[in-house]
């Protein structure tokens, strides 16, 4: 299946099953009808990092759905746009999100081929979702070129090293894929280490889907259950580090 095919398919599962919103509810504290790893700690932390206020502009880089998006801009009242490679997980958003706001917008977009204005935005995020993307450094210099003087990118990653098997679990920001090509550029950045954090989080979502898995069953969404615990499984998550960069345009 496609990776357009697959969360086409997934976000109209996730966003009409209960199951999978208890699951979300448990797993992140709140029901967003998430697919990746930040929890409502995680994003309140990226909000502090971010400090965002009235007059913000912010990219929201894969949004899925917009139930994030959505809550960050309630959370802020910035101006936010969320781009995602789904178009029924856009047309989603804009139908639930229909007169909300002025303030909020979603559109069709490939990250690995954004066109983005200079200094069109105050502030870029990426919660899990740099993954698509073959070329990083590429997609960096285009976010860069894209914010304003000061601007800033609040990402998450758990990539590492980017080596299968391993182990990532002590490693630091500043040695990692992400760190290693910050520092190489010269671009300023610090980082939230969530390696603990991260640890925590698989072990319970897997123990929270087996669960839930007769009320995955009873809804015929074995296909949500799958994909949710084939995350959980498919690695060695004990070897997995976390990190939440922000980095700065100066």
């Amino acid at each position: 299946m496609k990776v357009v095919e697959f969360y086409n398919d997934f976000y109209t599962k996730a966003e009409l099953s209960k199951a999978h919103g208890i699951f979300c509810e448990k797993v992140y504290g709140k029901n967003l009808c998430q697919h990746g790893m930040a929890d409502m700690f995680q994003i309140k932390e990226l909000l502090k990092f971010l400090n965002l206020n009235e007059e913000s502009r912010l990219l929201d880089l894969g949004c899925g759905s917009g139930f994030l998006t959505e809550y960050i801009q309630e959370q802020t009242n910035c101006y936010v746009t969320g781009i995602d490679l789904s178009p029924t997980a856009i047309e989603r958003a804009k139908e639930r999100t229909s007169g909300k706001s002025d303030k909020l917008k979603f559109q069709v977009g490939d990250m690995g081929d954004l066109q983005l204005r200079p200094q069109s935005f105050d502030a870029i995020i990426s919660i899990d979702t740099h993954y698509f993307v073959d070329d990083f450094e590429a997609l960096l210099d285009k976010l860069l070129d894209s914010l304003t003087p000061s601007g800033q990118i609040g990402l998450f990653s758990d990539e590492g090293r980017g080596i299968a098997g391993c182990d990532d679990s002590n490693l630091q920001a500043e040695d990692s894929l992400i760190g290693e090509l910050l520092k190489r550029k010269g671009i300023y950045f610090n980082a939230l280490n969530l390696n603990k954090e991260n640890r925590t989080h698989w072990k319970y979502k897997e123990s929270v889907l087996t669960e839930l898995k007769s009320e995955f069953e009873k809804e015929d969404n074995m296909f949500l259950y799958e994909n949710r615990i084939k995350e959980c499984t498919s690695s060695n998550r004990e070897l997995d580090c976390r990190f939440l960069f922000h980095i700065l345009k100066r």
